[in-house]
């Protein structure tokens, strides 16, 4: 039975149609070419290919060679490629609980260039996230409520702060700062309106005495971004990295909130476990390179 290194020949052969040529492709001297094919034939006791002029072209045994290799040379490369994942790792997928702020493609994608995969993603509403990481159904959630609990550790990631997100056609994306009446006259859309101490329910619309006239709760920051961005109808206020993560740069702005500065820090929990801790410079390294605004002095962390 012919080692597939000879099919790998054949392939090359045909599509380059000079044995110097595939030789070069695969990495091949054309002496160890030519003395491959002869290999070949006095094994199977057949010619595998004729010269035309300055070409190659194979025979129907070679052809037919050709066929079996081509059918049979994917499947092995995915095989081994998969046999190589499943060898690397007992190494399991880090499970990330994802809330409202779901902004989540090019994180993942930039986890893939730190080498940090598989990753994968859970789904819970903001008021249950911290209870699954607690139970262990998640190694680790993005918050900003660093939970004090036995068994969990946090590492801070950066400094935010809570901007107003409003249509970039809108008159109030031209303003320097928006106050709480002005945004309480507009559509209202947000993943919670509950009135929690140290956010803007809390100090920005209560100080004022202001509430938004028409509120609309939808639990994903992804949905409202592309509602507001759709509509160009409607605000919002959330922590101003998510504009630049979800590349809407060109049809949202973000403004400061008029009077106050609600200032929020980005944390990574997760759970004191050796085989999550191994991977954590790398997954600092992602979330702060995706989630840290130009304009924000990102936090060092120890």
């Amino acid at each position: 039975m012919l080692d597939i290194k000879y099919y790998v020949l054949i392939d090359a052969v045909e599509r380059h149609g000079s044995l110097q040529a595939a030789a070069a492709a695969i990495g091949l001297t054309q002496p160890a070419a030519t003395h491959r094919i002869r290999e070949m034939e006095r094994r199977l006791a057949v010619s595998l290919f004729e010269k035309r002029g300055r070409r190659l072209f194979l025979t129907p045994a070679g052809w037919r060679l050709l066929e079996a290799g081509r059918e049979v040379i994917p499947i092995l490369m995915a095989a081994e490629s998969e046999a190589s994942l499943l060898a690397r790792g007992d190494q399991k997928a880090l499970k990330w609980g994802v809330d409202a702020y779901d902004i989540v493609d090019r994180i993942l994608s930039k986890s893939m260039e730190y080498d940090v995969h598989p990753i994968e993603l859970h789904r819970f509403s903001p008021h249950t996230i911290l209870s699954a990481l607690f139970d262990q159904q998640i190694d680790l959630v993005l918050t900003t409520n660093p939970p004090v609990q036995k068994g969990i550790e946090t590492l801070p990631l950066f400094e935010d702060e809570l901007k107003a997100v409003v249509p970039a056609t809108h008159p109030l994306a031209r303003r320097k700062s928006v106050s709480a009446e002005e945004i309480a006259s507009e559509p209202y859309l947000t993943f919670s309106a509950a009135r929690e101490p140290g956010y803007e329910f809390d100090l920005f619309f209560h100080p004022s005495r202001q509430v938004p006239e028409s509120i609309q709760i939808i639990e994903s920051v992804r949905s409202i971004l592309d509602v507001i961005a759709t509509t160009q109808r409607g605000v919002t206020i959330l922590s101003s990295w998510i504009i630049e993560a979800a590349q809407m740069q060109k049809t949202l702005k973000t403004i400061p909130l008029q009077d106050v500065k609600i200032p929020v820090t980005w944390h990574l929990a997760y759970l004191d476990k050796e085989s999550i801790k191994e991977r954590l410079p790398a997954l600092k390294a992602v979330f702060k390179s995706l989630m840290r605004s130009p304009d924000i002095q990102s936090k060092r962390s120890p």
